[in-house]
């Protein structure tokens, strides 16, 4: 079961890398040209800018589009199932590898924006557990449900890291 779950996972965040490019084909045209300058435009990009031009420039982003959008039904859909795998679990194993590939996907699905989600997903699977889940009868198995719950929250945060470095070193080429 575990060894399925992986490959569902690395096939996913492979399906990402390769397949799941949301620009349009113009855009994506657009981007492989190389730009076309004058004189007048190489006289000026051999001025120094500042840094907070810089970084201006390059977070002209909107804060919420339909990347996001998608990327939050993901966080939905890995979050119920990380409700689910604590619920039935019997060790810590299932619940803290499902909980970290899934925050990787997070992560390597939105690497800038991906705190977010990774918050969401914190938020989710608390009050999926809480609201949804029955509690368990046994304190052994109590306090193995919390260890899971609260595991799988802090390693949300780690894999989301993980999975934009993971990300950002692709795009590096």
């Amino acid at each position: 079961m575990e060894f399925l779950i992986v490959i569902a996972f690395f096939g996913y965040i492979f399906y990402l890398a390769k397949y799941a490019d949301l620009r349009s084909q113009s855009e994506k045209e657009k981007a492989t040209l190389p730009p076309v300058q004058s004189d007048f435009q190489k006289e000026e990009d051999s001025k120094v800018e500042p840094a907070t031009t810089y970084l201006a420039s390059k977070t002209k982003q909107p804060l919420f589009d339909k990347r996001l959008l998608a990327s939050t039904l993901l966080v939905l859909a890995t979050s119920s199932i990380i409700v689910y795998v604590i619920e039935d679990a019997e060790g810590i194993h299932l619940p803290y590898l499902v909980a970290v590939f899934s925050a990787i996907s997070i992560g390597f699905a939105e690497p800038y924006r991906g705190w977010m989600l990774a918050i969401l997903q914190c938020v989710l699977i608390y009050l999926g557990y809480h609201f949804f889940a029955t509690p368990p009868e046994g304190s052994a198995l109590k306090e193995l449900h919390n260890f899971s719950l609260y595991g799988s929250m802090i390693l949300t945060f780690a894999g989301s890291f993980l999975g934009a470095f993971m990300k950002r070193a692709l795009n590096m080429k």
